[in-house]
């Protein structure tokens, strides 16, 4: 059983602690699902001894900013000991991870995507699934994404609203799970989690939960 720390959208305080990882139980993969500031994420990957997995989200608060270190200059940039996932089929440990970054396109802003552009990006990868499939025996573990699919787990206004490509792609690829963030979870009983009619685990990340697989 893996068991995966997934977190997005909000600094958990759980996880920005002098604590952690101690405070988590052994975890063998950390996934961040977008909009996680880029400090936050190298503190992570010191503090844990591995490198997360990440998308951008639609804010890229990913990208470090002068002010986080004292830095003078204001050159964008990633943040390091983290692997990006966007476009990419990984292999991390076993585990076989896609990530596709940003959300539906809204205001033109940075991050943002029409439908025929995601499924487009998603169509690119085609050759390596069916290299994981033919090596593997399946496709993909986790598809990483920082919007959601239609359907629950979706916003009720326009930018928030879910990607038909990712529900294309449970049609076609079959992951065991669909971690994405973008979408605030509000209250006590806000739903977290549920599953798509292919029998994919839908799992919004806001803040931080545990999955295991």
């Amino acid at each position: 059983m893996t068991k995966i720390l997934a977190i997005a959208d909000a600094v958990s305080p759980f996880v920005y602690s002098e604590r952690f990882p101690k405070n988590f139980p052994e975890l063998d993969m950390v996934l961040s699902a977008g909009d996680m500031p880029g400090h936050v994420l190298e503190y992570v990957a010191t503090k844990w001894g591995r490198r997360p997995v990440y998308v951008v989200g639609n804010h890229a608060n990913e990208y470090l900013k002068s002010s986080d270190y004292g830095l003078a200059h204001s050159k964008k940039q990633l943040p390091g000991g983290c692997i990006n996932a966007h476009t990419r089929c990984l292999n991390i440990d076993g585990v076989l991870v896609v990530g596709i970054e940003g959300c539906g396109r809204y205001n033109n802003g940075p991050n943002q995507y029409t439908e025929r552009e995601m499924a487009w990006m998603l169509h690119k990868l085609t050759p390596r699934l069916l290299w994981n499939k033919q090596r593997h025996g399946r496709a993909v573990d986790v598809f990483l994404t920082h919007a959601a699919p239609k359907g629950p787990n979706e916003g009720e206004d326009f930018p928030h609203r879910g990607i038909p490509a990712f529900n294309a792609f449970h049609k076609r690829w079959k992951p065991k799970v669909h971690v994405h963030g973008h979408v605030h979870l509000n209250g006590a009983n806000a739903k977290r989690e549920y599953e798509s009619p292919e029998g994919v685990r839908v799992i919004n990340a806001f803040e931080h939960t545990i999955i295991e697989l």
